[in-house]
């Protein structure tokens, strides 16, 4: 797997660096990542316990359009392959499911207009679609918002890495039913957000 993910942005790399001796500044960026992904915790009202979900690996794609030297719009795509698990009660670290999480942001960033490294703040608004793998069970999708903070480092004018690192708040809305199939709800939620934390490590190919 490791070695798969090595090779892809191996030839990436090679792609954006062939680009370089273009002279145009760039208007766009598109920039694959991975990350690791961690957090996100239920309070489950019929059983008094809490479940969280597993820390695991995601993946995802941004892209960026330049709106002004030191700020760019950005569109925002991941998806974590994690279990909700329960924590407390009488079936402590069972695994209950397989849940798929992807979100859907748009947002932007500001920072450092110049530079090789070019720190920067990042917010995004959007949606947060969790799609269990248990047949027969419908998927969710919730508000959210992010913030969090990184930085581009370029190789060239038109290839470089990118870092960053956010937090997602999924808006739950108090209380209710996650998780139904034809009426039955296998968790009832307690709370208002379920936090979750990224770190991202990107290649980003820019035009």
């Amino acid at each position: 797997m490791l070695s798969r993910v090595f090779h892809f942005f191996a030839g990436i790399l090679i792609a954006g660096m062939a680009m370089s001796s273009a002279a145009v500044a760039a208007e766009f960026e598109i920039t694959p990542f991975i990350g690791y992904t961690g957090g996100g915790d239920f309070n489950d009202t019929q059983t008094g316990g809490s479940l969280s979900f597993d820390d695991t690996s995601s993946y995802g794609i941004m892209l960026d359009f330049k709106q002004a030297e030191d700020s760019w719009i950005e569109l925002y795509f991941s998806r974590q392959q994690t279990r909700l698990r329960a924590d407390q009660g009488l079936f402590v670290g069972t695994p209950l499911f397989d849940v798929d999480i992807e979100y859907y942001h748009l947002g932007g960033t500001y920072g450092a207009a110049s530079g090789m490294v070019r720190p920067f703040v990042v917010g995004t608004v959007g949606a947060t679609r969790m799609d269990p793998k248990e047949a027969g069970l419908q998927s969710e999708t919730k508000f959210s918002l992010s913030l969090g903070g990184g930085a581009r480092f370029y190789l060239t004018k038109h290839v470089g890495l990118r870092l960053d690192a956010r937090w997602f708040g999924t808006f739950i809305g108090g209380s209710g039913s996650v998780f139904c199939s034809g009426g039955a709800c296998l968790v009832e939620v307690q709370g208002d957000v379920l936090s979750q934390f990224t770190a991202n490590a990107g290649v980003i190919l820019a035009f």
